[in-house]
């Protein structure tokens, strides 16, 4: 599906699931995968086609079944047409449409290009009866740190007129407020005021959920809350100054987004 808003002269590609009123939706977040072209090639030492495998594995057997599952950001460790391919088994291994947003490790144009060729795994907006999920780009060439384009602030403003009375999770990679760990915060998002800005402007908007960071973290601002998640692959230490990697197994993140606006989430640890 495509919506256009004349008002705002922008086009947001949406995709709909589960259209049907039901009490709750279920969505599962993965992130941080960091597959190389090379099968050989190991983040921080670890195998993260494994990794992956193990994480997908369990996303598959959870219970209740997830309604779509959100990858977001640095799907593959060197942007390549040969890394994505090789992720792509991976994600049509998942038993749930897929849904993808770039990181700061991808290249979002090849991305699309090589994500798309069989279904739309790239939409901006992901619709339910009760909910919108927005999947935001903040992708900034030759930036490990992010920003939101006045074109992704826009999509972001359009997607959020057009929910109505849905509530509304918002989905992007860099994280927008500090997570207490100098090194990361400096690869953050850069214009977190402007991102707020717009969020201030509605009362649907329910949570905010990134990756890039390898942990966990939980904030709240403004009654919205705050979500980081770990990686599918290697976890680093929180509250860190400088890049420190944790003995922490992959992971994942479940959402339980209620008709009544209520979000449960839960991060789930994976063995390999």
């Amino acid at each position: 599906m495509i919506r256009y808003s004349y008002a705002l002269m922008t086009i947001v590609s949406s995709v709909v699931i589960n259209p049907a009123l039901q009490d709750s939706v279920y969505v599962i977040q993965l992130t941080d995968t960091h597959i190389s072209a090379d099968p050989a090639t190991r983040f921080a030492g670890v195998d993260t086609d494994v990794t992956l495998a193990a994480v997908v594995k369990a996303a598959n057997r959870h219970a209740p079944r997830p309604d779509c599952v959100l990858v977001t950001g640095d799907l593959v460790e060197a942007p390549s047409e040969a890394a994505y391919l090789r992720l792509l088994p991976h994600l049509q291994s998942i038993s749930a449409p897929v849904y993808c947003l770039p990181g700061n490790h991808d290249e979002p144009a090849l991305l699309r290009s090589v994500l798309n060729r069989d279904r739309g795994r790239t939409p901006k907006v992901i619709e339910t009866a009760q909910w919108i999920i927005v999947m935001l780009d903040t992708w900034e060439s030759g930036n490990d740190g992010g920003r939101l384009s006045k074109g992704e602030l826009e999509t972001l403003r359009c997607a959020l007129e057009g929910a109505g009375d849905r509530h509304a999770l918002v989905c992007l990679h860099h994280p927008p407020v500090s997570i207490r760990s100098p090194w990361m915060d400096e690869m953050s998002l850069a214009n977190p005021d402007e991102f707020f800005a717009v969020l201030d402007e509605f009362s649907n908007v329910r949570a905010v959920a990134w990756g890039h960071i390898h942990q966990e973290f939980e904030s709240e601002r403004n009654g919205v809350l705050l979500l980081g998640s770990p990686s599918t692959c290697v976890q680093f230490a929180p509250c860190a100054n400088e890049y420190i990697v944790v003995d922490e197994p992959p992971a994942y993140r479940e959402f339980e987004l209620g008709s009544d606006g209520r979000l449960r989430t839960r991060v789930h640890h994976v063995a390999v």
